[in-house]
């Protein structure tokens, strides 16, 4: 599946610096739904005097790491062959996919019992964790 998606870095420079939307966004709900999420920090970070570097990378830090989860579940919906990959070797999928090997998502993945739409709202709910 290709990622045609706007990288989350481009999405916040975007937003930090207000400029216009792309095209793109304008047609796809996932980088509308992250740009108007990182509007939203960029404002509530404004507001502070100065606000800290290193919350406003934490912050660049989380949206690159959602982006890399909802990619992973997107690929494991599509593809049995990445699901029995990630049944088998749940941190090495995560690895590739450029996500810390924590306990709940390898657990999360481990399980080849579930379906894909069950797998996909398991990780969504350990997105918490990230």
């Amino acid at each position: 599946m290709p990622n045609n998606h706007l990288s989350p870095d481009l999405l916040a420079s975007i937003a930090a610096e207000d400029r216009e939307d792309p095209q793109h966004v304008a047609e796809c709900p996932r980088c509308r739904a992250d740009l108007d999420a990182m509007r939203s920090l960029v404002a509530d970070l404004r507001v502070l005097p100065d606000p800290p570097l290193r919350l406003t990378e934490a912050a660049k830090s989380y949206f690159r790491r959602r982006r890399r989860l909802d990619d992973l579940i997107g690929r494991l919906i599509e593809n049995p062959a990445l699901r029995a990959k990630a049944a088998a070797r749940p941190e090495e999928v995560l690895r590739e996919a450029g996500l810390e090997q924590t306990p709940e998502l390898i657990e999360v993945i481990r399980d080849p019992g579930r379906d894909a739409s069950d797998v996909a709202r398991r990780l969504a709910a350990k997105s918490l964790w990230l």
